[in-house]
């Protein structure tokens, strides 16, 4: 999985779905990883922003995945403009789409 932007709570969830997938873990795998209920994982991957950070870090940590901050005032280096786009962000770009009605 290439290293992805994160702007809020939905692509965190969609992240962690996919990463759990590739792993081949069920829903139940990972909560009994996490010592919670298959809900709190569905919640987590839905988007849940009031999810609880410590069990959110330690999901990252059951699934290998890294979280790191970056100082947004600071201007992108060549190399961060220069990635090019990931399958995640086609999946980002449609979970931000408005939904038709």
């Amino acid at each position: 999985m290439k290293d992805k932007t994160l702007r809020n709570a939905e692509q965190l969830g969609a992240t962690i779905r996919l990463k759990r997938k590739e792993k081949g873990f069920s829903q139940s795998k990972l909560a009994d990883l996490l010592g919670v209920e298959r809900k709190w994982v569905l919640r987590l991957e839905a988007g849940n922003p009031k999810a609880e950070l410590g069990l959110v870090l330690k999901t990252l940590n059951a699934l290998n995945l890294r979280a790191f901050l970056s100082d947004e005032d600071r201007p992108l280096s060549r190399e961060d403009r220069d990635v090019p786009n990931s399958r995640l962000d086609e999946v980002f770009g449609r979970l931000q789409r408005p939904v038709r009605k």
